[in-house]
């Protein structure tokens, strides 16, 4: 007689589920917060968080950026966490926004055209040659993470954020060619790196990203122009998570 093959089930609140085999890195990942957080009532599904910082028109050492969605003044383009939920990342992007601005003050309408890239290109308008050459002090500085008072990013460079597509904006395509538009975007999010290993956030913790500078820089845009850090987490939105993930650190510490 054959024997039957037992499927492996994840409890849920409404019933027990069968997940899909993982044969990606993100569907185990997803799979296991079904296990942690399925039978809470908790919806898992995948997102992004978009968290931002302008370049004021001085020198800085750093760049900090709200995560959480009641900290500081939310620009037209972010997208941040929820104090109910948690938010597990799997990949980080950076890129460079820019746009039209007066006094580094962007309005919504500003902030929702503004374009990225994913490096200085001097001959982007509202970038310049001067600004450019001082957005290198982005990329040869490092990102880092503290949740609380624990760091769990000490530092991750920058550069590896760094992307120069073969076609670059503003520069003339051969003899007799026309001036290329735009910078090359060959990839889906250009400008990403998959974070090992995932880490989770929780709304209902004190989270800090902060990209260090080697030195006091301005980053600014050109005259009458902006420049904008921009940080896009991807990976898996937990919905009402929060109390649940707390719950579990406090069982796991007595």
């Amino acid at each position: 007689m054959q024997k039957r093959t037992r499927l492996r089930t994840i409890s849920a609140m409404g019933g027990d589920i069968i997940p899909a085999k993982a044969f990606s890195r993100r569907q185990a990942v997803f799979n296991e917060k079904a296990v942690q957080y399925a039978k809470q009532g908790v919806i898992t599904t995948p997102g992004f968080l978009r968290l931002e910082s302008i370049a004021p028109s001085a020198a800085v050492s750093s760049f900090s950026f709200n995560t959480l969605d009641t900290s500081g003044t939310k620009t037209a383009t972010e997208r941040r966490l929820k104090l109910n939920d948690t938010f597990t990342i799997t990949d980080i992007s950076f890129y460079l926004g820019y746009g039209t601005a007066t006094s580094d003050a962007p309005t919504a309408a500003q902030y929702s055209v503004q374009k990225l890239t994913t490096w200085p290109n001097p001959l982007i308008t509202e970038i310049g040659t001067t600004q450019a050459a001082n957005l290198e002090a982005v990329y040869n500085g490092f990102l880092s993470l503290r949740i609380d008072t624990t760091t769990f990013l000490d530092s991750i460079p920058m550069r590896q954020f760094y992307r120069v597509g073969t076609s670059q904006q503003g520069v003339l395509g051969g003899t007799g060619g026309v001036i290329v538009q735009k910078d090359e975007w060959p990839l889906s999010m250009y400008g990403k790196n998959e974070l090992l290993p995932t880490i989770e956030l929780n709304g209902q913790s004190n989270i800090e990203f902060n990209i260090s500078l080697p030195n006091a820089t301005d980053c600014s845009g050109d005259s009458g122009k902006f420049v904008n850090m921009v940080l896009v987490l991807q990976g898996f939105l937990n919905q009402g998570a929060a109390g649940v993930q707390k719950r579990v650190q406090r069982q796991l510490r007595s």
